[in-house]
């Protein structure tokens, strides 16, 4: 289930190597984020398949709207993420709760549940590094705004802060 959309989502980026490895690096935080915090397998699932198509959107939004801002990623993102997921015969409810997420990653006020939270925690940590944030105290600021689960928090420390 979750290779399948792996391989069809880096497909579909075909020729977007950032793209690629981003939807990799923060499905494979958000996988150990899941694991470290023992979520059950529906949960993790879900938290995958988010991971991996939570930006899905972001090539149509600059199509259509000449933007990549999060409000159109999140439009444009959920009937790409849903068609994929439906192609890969993924079942009705989890499409359901992961095109949620998908529609919602960028709204923080959206967040209802720690498949959510993991996601947003895997796309930071990659985000820190991508935009070289490496000023301790908005890094900190970050943390403690937004970061919930134990193993989140734990990789952000160690990743930015030098804390174990």
């Amino acid at each position: 289930m979750v290779f399948g959309v792996m391989a069809r989502a880096v497909e579909y980026n075909e020729s977007d190597a950032a793209r690629i490895h981003h939807l990799i690096r923060v499905h494979s935080f958000a996988r150990i984020i899941g694991k470290a915090d023992g979520f059950d397998e529906n949960n993790q699932k879900i938290t995958e398949l988010a991971a991996i198509l939570h930006d899905i959107g972001i090539h149509n939004a600059e199509r259509r709207h000449n933007s990549v801002e999060g409000k159109y990623q999140e439009l444009e993102g959920v009937p790409v993420a849903r068609e994929i997921m439906e192609d890969a015969h993924i079942p009705g409810w989890i499409i359901d709760r992961v095109c949620y997420i998908v529609g919602h990653h960028h709204t923080l006020s959206a967040i209802n549940g720690l498949d959510f939270q993991a996601v947003v925690e895997a796309d930071t940590l990659v985000n820190i590094f991508d935009k070289n944030i490496t000023d301790k105290e908005k890094i900190t600021k970050i943390r403690d705004v937004l970061f919930k689960t134990k193993k989140g928090t734990q990789l952000l420390n160690q990743m930015y802060l030098g804390d174990d």
